[in-house]
């Protein structure tokens, strides 16, 4: 939500003040910088020929996101998918789903509490799939950008970057798919007025 929000608030200043758009974008990045979908509403709109426009369709890509149904219906049947727990729930499970707060060709950023559970199905050979919503599927560039931004910051909880070792499936806005296929369904530019700065 706080992405759908940031487009809303960034489409708003477009019309009234457009040349604030891109120090305000950069000080979202700077508050949240694991963030992806508030890394993706800002390169869209920044890239955009109507900034209005497209905050409007990144705000409404956002809230009616379909990923967590289309993983629900993959996951329905026989398989037992968990997302918490100690190693008993890992080693008792099919699956394991982390959500995903950013994604690129480097790796992925989870919260911190997700780890464990990460670890312990890496080390117990349960597959893991990741939940990458909606404006979480980074490109090279703007992944890169995410990452040492991430490392300078000192923002309580912002996430951790791991590897994409042992992510088996990742779960999006267009379905369960592979890695390499869902790294290369990316739908965001990379301007650079976001890359300049890092």
């Amino acid at each position: 939500m706080l992405a759908a929000e940031a487009a809303w608030a960034l489409g708003d200043l477009s019309l009234h003040e457009e040349s604030a758009v891109v120090p305000a974008c950069r000080r979202l990045l700077d508050r949240h910088p694991g963030c992806g979908p508030l890394w993706w509403v800002a390169a869209r709109i920044l890239t955009a020929g109507d900034a209005v426009e497209e905050a409007e369709r990144c705000a409404d890509l956002l809230e009616s996101d379909p990923t967590s149904d289309l993983l629900r219906e993959d996951l329905a049947g026989e398989r037992r998918a968990v997302r918490h727990g100690g190693v008993g729930d890992v080693a008792s499970a099919d699956v394991v789903v982390v959500g995903v707060d950013a994604m690129g060709p480097g790796g992925l950023v989870i919260d911190a509490d997700d780890l464990g559970v990460m670890e312990s199905a890496r080390v117990l050979e349960v597959p893991v799939w990741a939940e990458a919503g909606v404006g979480r599927m980074l490109p090279p560039r703007l992944w890169e950008a995410l990452v040492h931004r991430l490392e300078a910051a000192h923002v309580p909880r912002s996430g951790c970057v791991v590897s994409l070792e042992g992510i088996d499936k990742v779960a999006g806005p267009t379905g369960v798919q592979s890695v390499p296929v869902a790294l290369a369904g990316s739908d965001c530019p990379e301007p650079g007025e976001l890359l300049a700065r890092w």
